[in-house]
């Protein structure tokens, strides 16, 4: 890397607070690069998260998070996840890959073992010649999920659904469902409880019980957990929990029972969830990621619309 490289990276300077503002700033922020995450995991994990601005002629113009287990004095291997995340824009090609040069060098200055980056980037040949020509080696696929962009009305948001979805909708909004808005997630432990239950029996995996506990512990004004659920005669039969962080909201569980399934419980909730996001202001819903390993799932998701977006995988 060139010394005349115009980037800096300053770390670990920023309180909560100003990290959290210039998240706010970002298009589409990712949920692991928020400070509610790292408090999260090194509440679980140990992990030590280094926050690093990065600036441009002294300008912040990205952020990034790099998780680490500390290991005899050392800050042990790192793992940078969705990240960086870039205040307004990403930046054009060759600039993002010096800034890429920086990142590796410095962690390739403090660590025998090498970070593993999982860069918030879509899954173009630009992009993986960017990482490439910094320095990177490829080991992982990436992150497949999908983006609805919420800036359209509500009836083009409805409009842009599938036909057998929006069908499912219609018929869940005439199942006589009661829709239990939630955002201090008081019943976040009854539906921890049928979540962990509902991926025991499918053999499955998805976000932790104690994750989700640890993520509400650490919530704040910008990145949080809210709740909703749906009752019929009186009885829970649906869940729905997301994370709101910055302009961005992800969905973390969807739980639904017998009778929830036959009401449709779950497109009403997620349907539920697009307009109350919107009217609070957030532009970006992560439908939480799409596996091949569940169709159904997948199918279900897609259903909503949105943009379906691969990222460009994981690098060493």
């Amino acid at each position: 890397m060139s010394d005349l490289n115009p980037f800096r990276i300053s770390w670990n300077r920023n309180t909560r607070s100003q990290w959290d503002g210039m998240l706010a700033a970002c298009k589409r922020p990712s949920l692991t690069q928020t400070s509610t995450y790292a408090l999260a995991m090194h509440q679980l994990q140990g992990m030590k998260a280094d926050l690093g601005v990065i600036r441009f002629d002294n300008k912040p113009i990205g952020m990034v998070v790099a998780h680490g287990k500390p290991a005899l004095g050392t800050p042990g291997s790192q793992t940078i996840y969705r990240g960086p995340l870039w205040v307004h824009d990403e930046i054009p090609g060759e600039m993002q890959k010096l800034a890429l040069e920086l990142l590796r060098k410095r962690f390739r200055l403090r660590n025998a073992r090498p970070v593993t980056f999982h860069p918030e980037l879509t899954n173009t040949a630009a992009h993986h010649e960017q990482l490439l020509d910094a320095g990177f080696k490829r080991i992982a696929e990436g992150y497949e999920t999908i983006w609805l962009d919420l800036a359209p009305s509500l009836d083009d948001l409805r409009a842009g659904q599938r036909q057998n979805w929006r069908n499912s909708l219609v018929q869940g909004e005439r199942a006589g469902l009661t829709i239990i808005d939630d955002p201090n997630c008081e019943r976040l432990d009854w539906l921890i409880t049928q979540h962990s239950e509902h991926m025991e029996l499918g053999g499955f995996r998805g976000a932790s019980g104690e994750l989700l506990e640890a993520l509400h512990a650490h919530s704040n004004e910008t990145t949080g957990l809210h709740l909703l659920a749906a009752e019929q005669s009186g009885e829970p039969v649906a869940g729905l929990l997301l994370a709101r962080h910055g302009t961005a909201a992800t969905y973390l569980v969807g739980w639904t029972g017998e009778a929830g399934r036959d009401a449709r419980a779950t497109h009403v909730l997620l349907w539920e969830a697009v307009q109350r996001l919107k009217a609070a202001g957030t532009a970006w819903f992560d439908l939480g990621g799409i596996n091949i390993d569940a169709p159904g799932v997948a199918r279900f998701k897609r259903g909503l619309g949105g943009e379906e977006t691969t990222l460009v995988g994981g690098y060493i």
